[in-house]
């Protein structure tokens, strides 16, 4: 897949969403929790993310593009902890 108006660590992180977002839908499947919730507060962080870590994630080493991957992967995974604390609030 060629996407050549986005820098390394942004294909880093694409990558990372990618199997995060797989692998926690997967994870919410499994527990019976709702996508919506997953989806809504991932992006959410996501959002969040873009504001206050991009300005931090240039260059192109390899410590950055392991950052970039592993946020990536964790901005999915908060909606999945968002969606279990949810559930184990509800009567």
């Amino acid at each position: 897949m060629k996407l050549p108006h986005l820098t390394p660590v942004a294909k880093a992180q694409l990558w990372g969403l990618l199997v995060g977002t797989a692998l926690a839908v997967l994870a919410c499947e499994h527990w019976g929790l709702g996508y919506r919730i997953m989806l809504i507060v991932g992006a959410l962080a996501w959002v969040l993310s873009e504001r206050f870590l991009a300005p931090r994630l240039t260059g192109s080493g390899w410590r950055t593009i392991a950052a970039g991957v592993a946020s990536g992967t964790a901005f999915p995974w908060i909606g999945v902890a968002a969606a279990v604390l949810l559930n184990a609030l509800r009567p």
